[in-house]
């Protein structure tokens, strides 16, 4: 029974033995190793040392059991202006880095910048074609005004009755009645149409029906009044009675007119013709001529005192 205990104790501590002895076979090599380099180290140049050992520090675990490597002064000021100069390397790289990135931000915001310039000047452009299109519109839609002396001789024609307006505007060119009822709202031109002798009416309604603006019919009337008064000058001069005859009806008509429009209307025609507007203030009586010229004195007094001189001259 006691052997049997014996061999039991030694079979508990046989594995604790095993155990050592395994360390010992790893650890001696190690060992060995370790002698070996640092009498190596011992024996060879510093530097050469040196470096080794420096290699053999950062190796894991074993590079703690080797020394530290030891420089002369020169060398560790050396190593100081290595480090420094790596330091200053990393510090202008890192700079570089950021630069490099500052750079391209600058970049980024510049072209962003161009861009939304670029849109403003779009919109800028739409918004002055869009404010110019409505005046451009109104400009193409608003048609064309007779003049202020079209329309003030529309005024009087149209306020005599069209019994009364039709016989003076029949002594008129084609062109210029066509001028004046143009100007004229629709009802006032229909009744003193009617008035007028057929032929001339519709020579009147295809010169009306033609005309594209007022200021192509006033510069066709104005082209039709010198040829007829040049017209006009031989013929009176050879055909005198015949004169006489227009002046009659002509003071008739006005003898009949209110004096306010025919003063009106005679300072109109004194503008384009005052030989003719002379002629029937002559032919009228001096009452009537009396009452139109004081009428005309009111409202245009420098065209009633040329006629005054002129009537009295003549």
């Amino acid at each position: 029974m006691a052997k049997a205990g014996t061999e039991v104790e030694l079979d508990l501590e046989q594995p604790s033995g095993s155990k050592a002895g395994r360390i010992l076979l790893f650890a001696v090599p190690i060992l060995f190793t370790v002698v070996l380099v640092g009498a190596l180290l011992a024996l060879s140049n510093p530097t050469t040392r040196n470096t080794v050992l420096e290699t053999a520090n950062k190796v894991p675990v074993v590079g703690s059991m080797f020394p530290k490597p030891t420089y002369t002064p020169e060398q560790q000021a050396q190593k100081k202006e290595e480090k420094q100069v790596e330091s200053a390397e990393a510090t202008i790289n890192e700079l570089k880095t950021q630069l490099t990135k500052k750079n391209t931000e600058l970049k980024t915001v510049q072209q962003a910048q161009v861009d939304t310039q670029k849109k403003v000047d779009d919109l800028t452009k739409k918004l002055e074609t869009a404010q110019a299109k409505p005046k451009d519109a109104a400009a193409e839609k608003e048609p064309e005004k007779p003049s202020d002396q079209v329309k003030q001789l529309a005024q009087t024609y149209g306020s005599m009755s069209a019994s009364k307006a039709a016989p003076i505007l029949e002594t008129l060119t084609d062109a210029e009645i066509a001028m004046i009822l143009n100007a004229m709202n629709t009802e006032q031109r229909s009744s003193i149409m009617q008035k007028m002798a057929a032929d001339k009416a519709a020579k009147v309604s295809i010169m009306l029906k033609n005309a594209s603006s007022p200021s192509k019919l006033e510069a066709a009337a104005n082209t039709a009044r010198a040829a007829a008064d040049k017209a006009a000058q031989p013929a009176q001069a050879a055909s005198p009675s015949g004169a006489s005859l227009n002046q009659d009806q002509l003071a008739q008509t006005f003898s009949s007119m209110e004096a306010s429009s025919a003063s009106t209307l005679l300072a109109q025609m004194a503008k384009t013709n005052q030989t003719k507007v002379l002629t029937i203030l002559k032919s009228v009586d001096d009452t009537t001529r009396s009452n139109i010229l004081s009428q005309m004195a009111g409202t245009d007094s420098e065209t009633a005192a040329s006629l005054a001189n002129k009537l009295i001259g003549g």
